[in-house]
């Protein structure tokens, strides 16, 4: 279930048909051109701006964590640190990742994960205090796991996921779509404009899918384009999708933000 939350005027539901004023941008201020690298980061969000950038990432940026903890666990493995402890943390962070990609929690879901692992901690904990002989044997049993990876091994599968993650970073910049102030269009490089949606009778909302996205994005989601109660756009996995919200609500007026139940 989708909760409109309005971030104007509350009795505004579609994008303003008015053309923009022209005197009323001057008297604001000067418009600044935007950059192409605002497709990464959103930058100056409470500055007037030509227009506003935003792409879809492919899903391999959700595994930065996993490529961290592979790339230090080579050096701190090198430099002598226990290969047991750094197993268990290059595992845990790639065990992560995979439940990133194989889940939505949205917010609903997302408290329910997490007050069923609170409870299953505090389980857990008092049987182990009340010597609870299935409990002991079951935690000296995964104690005993010995992980460990070689040197080699860290640094191959961290230099795998640093090389992917550049060329899935490559896309956003051959594949955008440009928030003008009268029209919204996508463009495909290096053939140019794709699509073209007119501002006129359409609407921007955010939708988070998945909080685990959501953080790893850094206030990331999806955004939609509507128009005439059709989607005709849909911009997934955006990174700081909230910073970029604040600059197209400037532009454009209103803007709705939606978390997805």
């Amino acid at each position: 279930m989708s909760i409109p939350e309005e971030k104007s005027n509350p009795e505004v539901t579609d994008v303003p048909k008015e053309a923009p004023n022209p005197q009323a941008s001057e008297a604001s201020g000067p418009i600044a051109k935007e950059s192409i690298w605002d497709i990464y980061y959103p930058r100056n969000v409470d500055q007037d701006k030509q227009a506003v950038l935003v792409a879809s990432f492919p899903m391999i940026i959700y595994f930065w964590p996993s490529m961290i903890a592979f790339l230090s666990c080579a050096f701190l493995q090198w430099a002598g640190v226990s290969p047991t402890a750094l197993g268990w943390v290059a595992s845990a962070s790639l065990l992560f990742n995979l439940l990133v990609i194989v889940t939505d929690l949205n917010q609903k879901k997302f408290t329910i994960a997490l007050l069923t692992l609170v409870v299953g901690a505090l389980l857990l904990y008092i049987t182990a205090q009340k010597d609870v002989a299935f409990v002991g044997s079951l935690g000296t049993w995964i104690g005993g796991f010995q992980l460990t990876y070689s040197t080699h091994v860290y640094f191959l599968i961290g230099s795998f996921l640093f090389v992917f993650m550049g060329l899935g970073c490559l896309q956003p910049r051959m594949d955008y779509w440009r928030f003008e102030p009268n029209e919204f269009t996508h463009y495909l490089q290096p053939w140019g404009r794709d699509q073209s949606v007119p501002r006129q009778g359409s609407t921007v909302t955010r939708e988070i899918p998945d909080v685990l996205e959501l953080m790893l994005t850094f206030g990331g989601g999806t955004l939609l384009v509507r128009r005439e109660n059709q989607v005709v756009a849909r911009i997934e996995h955006v990174p700081f999708l909230g910073r970029r919200m604040q600059a197209i609500e400037r532009m454009l007026g209103v803007t709705r933000v939606r978390t997805m139940d």
